[in-house]
């Protein structure tokens, strides 16, 4: 069950909304709590292990901040390092685990004999990679006396497992969230506009980002090196269309969700697509993990007020675990390096004469972004090269394989929704809606229509995953 499943929009969100607004006081955490726990179990599958590891975490690190509150001096920095070991430990044996299986077992069985093994890794948890990082924030946010420790377990259970933002976040941080354990005001209007914000993100979702994503798994089943030029650039743009609308809309939804309950959600976009360079681009993209980032690594490591050493190691830093946060594989580590190289020519004013031109800054970010794309979707860099090969075709032999006109077929059914989703990578349609929102005759018919429309295509489409849910 995910936020677009008929189960979910019909059965769970109203149920539960409704009951939520019934209870009052302390129980109504207690129904997040124990909610969201019913909504993680169906979420995972059946795999009830994931939902007895949400659980452990839950208790180990409630913890750990009650003891961290309670000890002083170096026994209290003993906990909490023993804390982040904890958590960090916990993520890397589940994510990271799969990289050694494959790539680091096998040569060491084989030099003692053992050979011909089938090694499978170990499935990532859903929302492991979000909700460690509220655990590790939660954690530092008690130690440097931010907050409070939690004396409640039902509370900081609510606040580490609510299913609006397990899966996929909004990364909100205990500090942030903390007075709405105290008081969240459930009113009509609250729900009202929390469920035309969900509308808005399941239409991105299930109108654009799931018929993009037709495009890509076009081109992977032809074979990269088999794509004419055409096609390879429509593929790409497609992805990264596909990217925005799939991580956009679930933030909406989980807005949404969180407004209908009372809270409010901390932004994750505002427009990437509209930067004009690299180090704007992650400032409005993902918003929450930069922040997350900004708070727990940079910062602590001397943010930008060092020297110029310092200043390359802390964004080396910053950027490798952003990579690796992503995934396992090398792409994902050598797209962070990528991402660190362009953020360092920016902040050392090296490429300045690009990103303040109005004309340079936008074809540099078009070609950055592509490629970064590139490096973040294909699992190998020999991949990489191949497709690269591929959008550059012009240059080299077509190989005999590649059919010229193939990009036709994907240009009819996808082209104008190409061509109108470039409207709403802009903040014009918000600027519209902000105008009539407040104009039911007007507003109500066209959220109703994409509501609609879009659980037509949830019910009769593919039904494709968030693609966040990976990470």
């Amino acid at each position: 069950m995910n936020f677009c499943s008929p189960d979910f929009i019909f059965i769970f969100l109203p149920v539960f909304v409704l009951l939520h607004g019934m209870t009052k006081g302390k129980l109504r955490n207690a129904v997040l709590f124990f909610g969201s726990i019913v909504f993680y179990a169906l979420a995972a599958g059946g795999l009830y292990e994931w939902t007895l590891l949400l659980l452990i975490a839950t208790v180990m690190n409630y913890l750990f901040g009650l003891i961290i509150n309670e000890t002083e001096g170096r026994y209290r920095k003993t906990v909490f390092v023993t804390g982040i070991v904890f958590n960090v430990a916990f993520l890397a044996a589940y994510k990271y685990s799969g990289a050694f299986v494959s790539a680091m077992l096998p040569p060491l069985l084989s030099k003692i004999g053992v050979t011909g093994v089938e090694l499978s890794a170990v499935a990532l948890p859903l929302g492991l990679s979000f909700y460690t990082f509220k655990n590790l924030s939660y954690l530092r946010e008690v130690y440097d006396g931010a907050v409070e420790s939690e004396t409640s377990f039902i509370n900081y259970g609510a606040y580490l497992t609510m299913f609006p933002q397990i899966s996929m976040g909004p990364i909100q941080t205990y500090k942030d969230f903390r007075p709405y354990l105290d008081s969240r005001t459930v009113t009509f209007d609250g729900i009202s506009a929390g469920a035309s914000e969900f509308i808005i993100g399941f239409g991105l979702k299930k109108i654009f980002a799931d018929r993009f994503g037709g495009v890509w798994n076009g081109i992977t089943t032809i074979g990269f090196d088999s794509v004419s030029t055409p096609l390879a650039w429509m593929g790409i743009i497609t992805f990264a269309l596909q990217l925005y609308f799939d991580f956009y809309g679930y933030s909406l939804m989980a807005s949404g969700i969180g407004e209908m309950l009372g809270y409010r959600t901390p932004q994750n976009f505002n427009y990437p697509y509209t930067s004009r360079s690299m180090s704007d681009f992650w400032r409005r993209w993902h918003m929450t993990l930069g922040e997350w980032f900004k708070e727990n690594v940079y910062f602590p490591l001397g943010g930008s007020r060092c020297s110029r050493i310092k200043l390359t190691r802390n964004l080396f830093v910053v950027w490798v675990l952003t990579g690796i946060w992503h995934g396992s594989t090398l792409n994902f580590l050598v797209w962070g390096l990528f991402l660190f190289l362009l953020v360092l020519l920016e902040k050392k004013g090296i490429i300045d004469f690009i990103t303040e031109s109005p004309v340079l800054s936008r074809i540099y970010m078009f070609f950055a972004v592509i490629f970064s794309w590139l490096l973040f979707k294909l699992p190998t860099l020999s991949d990489v090269g191949i497709y690269l090969s591929r959008m550059f075709g012009f240059f080299g032999k077509v190989p005999e394989e590649v059919y010229a006109l193939d990009w036709l077929k994907y240009a009819k059914s996808t082209g104008a929704l190409i061509v109108i989703s470039l409207f709403f990578i802009t903040p014009l349609p918000r600027r519209v809606y902000e105008k009539i929102k407040n104009k039911p005759y007007i507003v109500v018919p066209i959220l109703l229509a994409v509501f609609w429309y879009s659980v037509y295509l949830a019910v009769c489409g593919a039904n494709d995953p968030f693609l966040y849910n990976n990470f």
